[in-house]
C-alpha cells in the first residue's frame, strides 16, 4: 500500500486523501454550478457558457461572470475583492474530512494567490480574472477537477 502523506496529519477518515476529494467534490461542483446558474442570469448571459477555470483571455462580461461565481461561493471577499482564506480553509476542511495539511496547503495557495494580483481593488472583475487564473494553475497541479 501506498504511503498517504495527508493521513500523517489525519481528518476524521482513515481514507486516502485522493478518495475523500473524489467523494467530496461533486457537493462543490454542484454548488458552483447553482451559483454559476444564478450569475449568468443577474449577468443576462445565456447558456451554455464555455468552462472559464482556465480560460486565458475571457471576455470583460466573462471576468464579471467569474467574480459573481468566485464571490456567490464565498471565496472571494466582497470587501477586500481577495481571496477570503477563511471561506479556502472551510471548503479544503469539507472536501478532505478535516484534514489539517489539507487546509494548510490550501489557506498557504491562497494567500499566494491573493499576492500575486496586481489589478487594483476597483476593478474586481479583472481581480476575479487574476485570481481565477491562479486557482486553475494549482487546481490542475492538485489534480483537482472542478470547472466555473
Amino acid at each position: 500500500q501506498a504511503f498517504d502523506l495527508g493521513r500523517l496529519f489525519g481528518g476524521r477518515s482513515a481514507e486516502p486523501m485522493w478518495t475523500l476529494i473524489d467523494r467530496n467534490l461533486p457537493t462543490l461542483q454542484q454548488l458552483i454550478d447553482r451559483t454559476k446558474q444564478s450569475c449568468m442570469t443577474k449577468l443576462h448571459m445565456k447558456a451554455p457558457q464555455r468552462s472559464l477555470i482556465r480560460e486565458p483571455r475571457p471576455t470583460s462580461k466573462e471576468k464579471c461572470l467569474v467574480e459573481c461565481v468566485l464571490k456567490g461561493i464565498g471565496i472571494m471577499d466582497n470587501v477586500s475583492n481577495r481571496l477570503n482564506l477563511q471561506r479556502v480553509e472551510e471548503l479544503t476542511s469539507q472536501m478532505t474530512d478535516d484534514n489539517k495539511l489539507a487546509i494548510a496547503l490550501g489557506g498557504s495557495l491562497a494567500q499566494s494567490c491573493n499576492r500575486s494580483i496586481n489589478a487594483p481593488t476597483n476593478k474586481p472583475c479583472e481581480v476575479a480574472h487574476q485570481l481565477n487564473q491562479c486557482i486553475g494553475r494549482h487546481l490542475e497541479r492538485n489534480r483537482v477537477k472542478l470547472h466555473w
